[in-house]
């Protein structure tokens, strides 16, 4: 059996070899079809997203430029602040600091009491004291700050109804004049002095003040410690006050002076303390030189009509107030000052049989001892 031989196949007919692979043509899109959407729609995204970088780059920048420039601004109106907080000192002046000045009395500096606001004058030296029936006294010179004439100024006796200047103090650095203030039912029951409040009337402090001061009444009093705190509050503001001024020689026990164990002054200190209300409180000097005062009627309260016991506010040339008082243990307790051009006294009276003719007394040998002075 012979075997096939293998077929032979021509060079030139290879068709499916490397050389005829190559050869092949390239099938290619006709030129009429567009390319795939799917193509144009991601070109499209790749712009809508570079224009919202690009748009939030611009928005990070804004918020960069506005906040840096809130902090600046918010840092100059620190330190202008912080630059008009500082006050350069006061140039010297020469004149003496008054330790009863407002300035004084409310920077809440603790200051040591070294020096008195009332000092002895080396100017008035009276041969003969004046006959005078008070058992304590004072006659100031309130521009010089200066003692004219003294009788146991630091005995201590019971102030009656010149507590009412601490009551009216306190009360204006507690409230402001217009505060309206309702008569509570206990003010009625009062006794002494009073100026006829009905309970369940609405008035204002500054009216309140007025019945306080000029007829001293005492239903005022309970109404105005009612009005802002309370009777003890009241007391503790009052005696407060006192270590405030250094008055060392007086306690309050009461808003009205009625007599009371604990309740002691004496004509020094109650001359500081009217000094402080006249000088500090413009509204209390005012009301202390009234003679007549006549609250109004509204809707909520009645008309009330009230007169300074002071008479000499009637009767001495100049006289500007200030404060009587007078109980069984006391006797009789006056605080009067006068102003005569440039020249302004002050007179304390405690424990005198007759006030007014005690006042007129001091008050003319003081003019007297300052004409003489020149």
């Amino acid at each position: 059996m012979s075997r096939r031989a293998p077929p032979q196949h021509d060079l030139d007919d290879d068709a499916w070899s490397q050389d005829a692979l190559f050869a092949r043509p390239v099938r290619r899109r006709p030129a009429g079809i567009p390319p795939p959407i799917y193509h144009a729609r991601l070109r499209e995204r790749s712009a809508v997203a570079k224009a919202r970088h690009a748009q939030r780059n611009q928005l990070r920048q804004l918020a960069s430029v506005v906040f840096m420039g809130l902090l600046v601004i918010a840092g100059i109106l620190l330190l202008v602040r912080l630059l008009s907080s500082v006050e350069p000192p006061r140039p010297d002046s020469g004149r003496v600091v008054n330790l009863l000045s407002p300035e004084a009395s409310q920077s809440g500096v603790q200051r040591a009491p070294t020096t008195a606001p009332f000092i002895d004058s080396p100017f008035t030296r009276p041969v003969e004291a004046p006959p005078i029936s008070a058992r304590s006294a004072l006659l100031v010179d309130m521009g010089e700050r200066t003692v004219v004439f003294s009788k146991n100024p630091a005995e201590r006796r019971p102030p009656a109804s010149l507590a009412k200047l601490a009551t009216a103090i306190v009360a204006l650095e507690q409230a402001p004049p217009d505060t309206r203030i309702q008569v509570p039912e206990s003010a009625t029951s009062e006794p002494s002095a009073l100026a006829g409040l009905w309970a369940g009337d609405v008035l204002t402090l500054e009216q309140l003040l007025y019945a306080l001061l000029l007829p001293s009444a005492n239903d005022a009093a309970a109404s105005i410690a009612d009005g802002i705190g309370g009777h003890d509050y009241t007391v503790a503001q009052m005696n407060d006050l006192a270590r405030r001024l250094d008055l060392t020689d007086t306690h309050f026990a009461n808003t009205s002076g009625r007599d009371a164990e604990n309740q002691y002054s004496t004509a020094f200190d109650l001359a500081v303390l009217a000094a402080d209300a006249i000088d500090r409180f413009p509204l209390l000097a005012k009301i202390v030189a009234t003679q007549v005062y006549v609250i109004p009627g509204g809707p909520a309260n009645r008309a009330y009509s009230v007169r300074n016991l002071n008479g000499l506010l009637w009767t001495y040339e100049g006289a500007i107030g200030v404060k009587t008082g007078q109980t069984e243990e006391a006797g009789g307790n006056l605080v009067v000052a006068a102003q005569r051009g440039s020249r302004r006294l002050m007179v304390v009276l405690l424990g005198s049989e007759d006030r007014l003719a005690d006042a007129e007394t001091l008050l003319d040998f003081g003019y007297r001892a300052l004409a003489a002075r020149g």
